[in-house]
């Protein structure tokens, strides 16, 4: 893992349907990404579409699903001074209500250095309100 990767995994107390369509609900992302203040566009996710992107500190952008799949999905953004590619890959856990998520964070630029402090922790943080989103659902 280079120092602009991180990773982490956890199980989630949801159907991999329900995390999936909190994944691809994408003009809601705002609602449990706290870096995300806005994401503009078809609310479903389409792969290769471009969704207009406003982050905190008000710097504007374009997020883009690059790949979707039943068990995968990898989300690409960029604004100035940082990009960042997430992948997120899904397991359904046997016949339970379980499903086991990795989440995988790369960035790449000057902010990405600035911010380089907080990437080890951000997959784990990510995955919690990920978790909190879809719990109940």
């Amino acid at each position: 893992m280079s120092d602009s990767t991180a990773t982490a995994g956890t199980v989630i107390d949801a159907p991999i349907e329900h995390v999936r369509e909190a994944l691809l609900s994408a003009t809601l992302l705002p609602e449990w990404n706290p870096a995300f203040v806005k994401v503009e566009g078809t609310p479903r996710a389409v792969a290769g579409a471009e969704y207009r992107l406003e982050t905190i500190r008000g710097l504007r952008g374009a997020l883009t699903y690059t790949y979707i799949d039943g068990e995968a999905i990898t989300i690409s953004w960029r604004v100035t001074g940082l990009s960042e590619t997430g992948e997120w890959q899904l397991t359904r856990l046997d016949a339970s209500r379980q499903t086991r998520v990795t989440h995988a964070v790369e960035r790449d630029g000057p902010l990405a250095l600035l911010l380089g402090h907080t990437l080890g922790t951000l997959p784990s943080l990510r995955l919690e309100r990920l978790a909190q989103r879809v719990s109940g659902s």
